[in-house]
Formats: structure tokens, sequence, C-alpha cells
């Protein structure tokens, strides 16, 4: 489900066009399915998406800034070369 961001796609693209396409999909059911996909990707992961789609946390993540930490963790997890 999730391929297409280790070839470059970027996260919030992909995670906003699957909440669009079911709209029962929330923050932690994102983190669970790239928790899923990508075992050993750092749980900071987690925490920058719950924070991207959290409006009114005051801990907003930008879609350009969810992009770029996501291609860190995969990255840093060895899913990216």
């Amino acid at each position: 489900m999730l391929e297409s961001l280790v070839s470059g796609r970027p996260a919030s693209a992909l995670f906003k066009s699957l909440m669009e396409a079911d709209g029962s999909l929330d923050a932690r059911a994102l983190d669970r399915i790239v928790g899923l996909e990508y075992p050993n990707i750092s749980p900071g992961a987690f925490i920058a998406i719950r924070r991207w789609s959290s409006l009114d946390s005051g801990f907003e993540v930008s879609d350009e800034d969810l992009d770029a930490l996501i291609a860190h963790y995969l990255r840093e997890a060895g899913y990216i070369s």
C-alpha cells in the first residue's frame, strides 16, 4: 500500500489520497499502516504523522516537513538508499 514512499512519492500526498479514499483513516491508522509496512522505521515517524494530521495540537507539521521527515526515517531504517 505504501510502496510508493520508497520510490519518492511525498508522504503527505500519499496520506491525503488514502484518507480521501477511506474516510475512516486517521493518524493512528496511518501510523499503524506505516509501522506494519516498515517495521524498522523510527517511532519519530509516528509522531510526525500525528502532528501533521492534528491541526489543533499546536504542534503542526507542514506537508513539506512531513515529507522530509518520513523520507529521513525511511532512509535511516534502510528502506531507501
